[in-house]
């Protein structure tokens, strides 16, 4: 098996070029994020837990925030790190217009899938195998969405596009229905 590199072949991400952000820019989005994810931890204990640990409405809220910190603090040791290395952002590092229209467009899709999870409210009750789910709008807009948003930033083979969003879409829908047994947005 030759290696990629005899082939002349290798794997180059979208902003080769781009390099690191300057180090004093990723302590402040460390920053940011140690903050927002503290809150977010202290405010989901604070939801009552009717049900116990396992139901509590705060449990996915804080794990989500839980990993976020240990993600914000990796970014900050590594920041601290580059800084104190003397590090600078390569030439051509800043963001070009292509990266903030696409963000744009990011902001402006989350916003037009919330909205259809909204507008597009219903509830059918199935039973598949047995076992009852509750099929909502978040299934199909959900996703829809997840297959544009991904087709739109990586621009993959349309039915590796679906299949993930299929998959992903399902497995939260029974996770939060059977596990959790908290209804998903999109729901009367």
């Amino acid at each position: 098996m030759s290696d990629d590199k005899e082939d002349g072949l290798h794997f180059a991400g979208e902003e080769i070029g781009a390099g690191y952000a300057s180090p004093v820019l990723d302590l402040v989005a460390a920053g940011f994020l140690i903050v927002l994810s503290v809150t977010v931890m202290i405010a989901s204990l604070a939801l009552p837990m009717p049900g116990g640990i396992r139901t509590a409405p705060g449990l996915l809220p804080f794990l989500t925030a839980a990993s976020l910190l240990a993600m914000a603090l990796f970014l900050g040791a590594t920041a601290l790190r580059r800084h104190r290395a003397g590090e600078t952002p390569a030439p051509g590092a800043a963001r070009d217009r292509s990266e903030s229209v696409r963000t744009v467009v990011l902001v402006v899709m989350i916003g037009v899938y919330i909205g259809a999870l909204q507008v597009l409210a219903f509830q059918l009750p199935l039973t598949i195998g047995g076992v009852y789910f509750n099929l909502t709008a978040f299934e199909p807009a959900t996703i829809i969405a997840l297959s544009v948003i991904i087709q739109f930033f990586w621009r993959g083979p349309l039915w590796i596009t679906t299949g993930i969003s299929l998959g992903w879409t399902l497995f939260l829908s029974v996770v939060f229905q059977k596990v959790f047994v908290i209804p998903l947005p999109g729901g009367f």
